[in-house]
């Protein structure tokens, strides 16, 4: 048990940490599109945020399981490499993190606490088939489990185009049928006819009924690459709900960054 609560905190501190700020706002307008074929969605889609490093400042306010808090926290990621976070409560820095492709570091300052673990463990706690790249995918707006190979489900829905690893009503359907669904995981992306960004995603676990959705308010002009200023993180379970909003600031891109790690020996190993 203990492993599963300090897991979940783990990737929950990273979801609920993201993006940027600065420069021209750009602000979403509501208004039906023309319909788009699906290959030229799914191209626009395929723009993908790009950086060699990227650090910034997020404030957030959080809800988990009844209890809210807001805390601030700084980012640094290395693209495909690792993404590492402090989180400060009061100015005081209270918790930090390190999440590569193989493996997961969280250092507990307030019970001086330490623990290195699998990145396959990152799964443990959400179930949203979430791993390294989903959490990088969301930390910069990038579609989550997006593959330019497959075929995509396309409508306009509302004021967005809507792009989905399969249509409504098979995911449905899929839903209904759980753990005897053939699909595990659906995608469905909302994307602004404005700028094509993405202006709400959500990913779906069928097989244990738990999804993942972010949905974004604003967008920035990051250095001519467009961003999500506001975001907002929803997760759910059979038997829970957990929200997050965020808000970002101090944005750099592609500058020398260090991830700094060192614990303590005053500090205590959590077993797994």
């Amino acid at each position: 048990m203990k492993m599963k609560y300090h897991i979940s905190s783990i990737l929950f501190s990273f979801i609920m940490l993201v993006f940027l700020s600065c420069s021209s706002i750009k602000n979403i307008t509501y208004q039906k599109p023309e319909s788009k074929s699906s290959s030229f969605l799914k191209n626009q889609l395929g723009s993908s945020f790009q950086f060699e490093t990227l650090s910034m400042k997020a404030s957030v306010k959080s809800r988990i399981k009844g209890d809210k808090k807001s805390f601030k926290a700084s980012i640094r990621i290395r693209k495909d490499s690792a993404i590492w976070s402090t989180i400060s409560f009061a100015g005081k820095p209270i918790a930090t993190f390190i999440i590569s492709q193989d493996s997961v570091k969280y250092m507990n300052r307030l019970t001086k606490e330490y623990l290195i673990s699998s990145s396959k463990n990152l799964v443990y706690f959400i179930d949203s088939g979430l791993n390294y790249n989903s959490i990088q995918d969301i930390l910069v707006g990038n579609p989550i489990g997006y593959d330019k190979e497959l075929k995509y489900d396309s409508k306009v829905d509302s004021a967005f185009y809507q792009l989905s690893s399969m249509n409504n009503r098979k995911i449905k359907k899929a839903i209904q049928l759980g753990a005897k669904s053939k699909v595990q995981y659906a995608y469905q992306y909302w994307i602004s006819p404005q700028d094509y960004q993405i202006n709400k995603q959500i990913v779906n676990n069928i097989w244990d009924s738990t999804s993942i959705q972010i949905q974004y308010s604003q967008y920035l002009d990051i250095e001519g690459q467009n961003f999500p200023e506001k975001e907002s993180i929803m997760i759910k379970t059979p038997d829970d709900r957990a929200t997050m909003e965020l808000n970002f600031s101090k944005i750099k891109l592609n500058k020398a960054l260090t991830f700094p790690f060192r614990i303590s020996d005053k500090y205590t190993r959590i077993e797994e």
